[in-house]
């Protein structure tokens, strides 16, 4: 019975390594590759913009708030109904069902100023894919957009969004700092990290 047992738990173990291999990610975990930008004074990849019309996306060496850049977003136009967006996608370890990850960007404001409702300077991740295998859509997708109003000449700081409780079926998670619809002046971005809680 013993020689059983010990059988029992010697075959039991490759699956108690994939368990604890599966949740190798601890508290404090960064996910993000670049977060000062700097990394490449070349090169800001991994980032990606996505340039809509009338915006300016782009890199500054001039105004930073740690290492030797950081990207910006910038609209002049109070009727501009598109987008501006910076983006980076996390292919790595994605940390089991249910962990806390928390996005925070520092930002720096010029003559911010929002024109209707949809209008903000805000970050968002969103779980790919989008539906789990039973079409549920839940808490796969999180916006600081309408918790927080960005406004004004601002010197850097910080805004945070967290997820609570990362759905299960996650492959991959793309992160967004975003300039909406009809919002006008200049944001700066540097520093932006997402991490394990």
């Amino acid at each position: 019975m013993r020689t059983f047992t010990y059988l029992i738990f010697l075959l039991s173990m490759p699956f108690l390594a994939c368990t604890s291999e599966e949740d190798t990610l601890p508290r404090g975990t960064q996910l993000l590759r670049n977060t000062d930008l700097s990394s490449n004074p070349n090169s800001i990849t991994p980032w990606n913009s996505i340039g809509s019309q009338g915006f300016n996306l782009g890199v500054s060496t001039e105004i930073f708030r740690s290492g030797s850049q950081s990207i910006f977003i910038e609209n002049l136009d109070s009727l501009n109904i598109n987008l501006g967006t910076w983006t980076q996608t996390y292919r790595g370890i994605i940390p089991n069902a249910g962990r806390r990850i928390s996005l925070r960007a520092y930002l720096k404001g010029e003559d911010i100023r929002t024109f209707g409702p949809e209008s903000n300077i805000y970050i968002s991740m969103r779980m790919f894919p989008v539906e789990d295998d039973n079409g549920s859509t839940g808490g796969r997708f999180i916006s600081s957009q309408s918790r927080v109003l960005v406004n004004g000449t601002f010197d850097w700081r910080p805004l945070e969004v967290s997820l609570n409780s990362i759905p299960p079926q996650v492959e991959f998670i793309v992160v967004y700092l975003v300039m909406g619809p009809r919002t006008t002046g200049k944001v700066f971005f540097d520093d932006i990290t997402l991490r394990v809680d």
